[in-house]
């Protein structure tokens, strides 16, 4: 069975965003923290995203994938790089009612968990999943569907905003198994999913 990991970046008092739904910026984010992220989708071959999410990244990565720099780009890593490529050939699964299915992307609108549970038994690797707490409570509710929680953790604090664990109606148990503590500031930490 296929491994499904959320991965997401927050603030410290775990906002993802501010009040508009913009990101917030300036973070401290550099090469070493994006070769790090590397390593996880170098053994994934699906990212599953809520709309808003694959709306915001996926068109400025595949910009970079292209060759390209994004307009509102500062210099770009070839952690940058490597990181646009990976994410151009995993496949995209959306978690839309608006979008249409392409050749880039598998659009899902039904019940979530019940979609993600169907996608964890298929054959492949690892699924990564990044999206807000709409989308990630019904999904981190359901029982054994998440293994992991790997999250980047900013050094700000956010006054309003979506937090990432605001959906979520079940009380989660986790163990630490990694942290990453990078010189600018941020910190990269992994959890398990305990089920009792």
């Amino acid at each position: 069975m296929r491994k499904i990991v959320v991965m997401m970046q927050t603030r410290l008092n775990n906002r993802i965003a501010n009040a508009d739904g913009e990101f917030w910026e300036p973070f401290p984010w550099g090469e070493q923290e994006m070769a790090y992220l590397n390593q996880d989708f170098r053994d994934a071959d699906t990212w599953a995203l809520s709309r808003v999410l694959y709306e915001a990244i996926v068109p400025w990565w595949d910009t970079v994938a292209r060759g390209e720099v994004p307009d509102d780009a500062p210099l770009i890593s070839a952690a940058d790089r490597e990181f646009a490529q990976l994410q151009k050939d995993m496949t995209k699964v959306v978690f839309s009612t608006t979008l249409e299915p392409n050749e880039d992307r598998t659009v899902v609108s039904g019940d979530l968990a019940t979609e993600l549970a169907a996608l964890k038994e298929q054959d492949g690797t690892k699924i990564i999943l990044s999206c807000g707490p709409a989308t990630l409570g019904p999904i981190a509710d359901t029982r054994g569907l998440v293994d992991e929680y790997l999250l980047a953790v900013h050094p700000a604090v956010i006054t309003a905003g979506p937090r990432l664990f605001d959906g979520l109606s079940t009380d989660l148990a986790l163990e630490l198994a990694e942290s990453k503590v990078f010189d600018g500031g941020a910190v990269v930490l992994r959890y398990r999913t305990v089920w009792s």
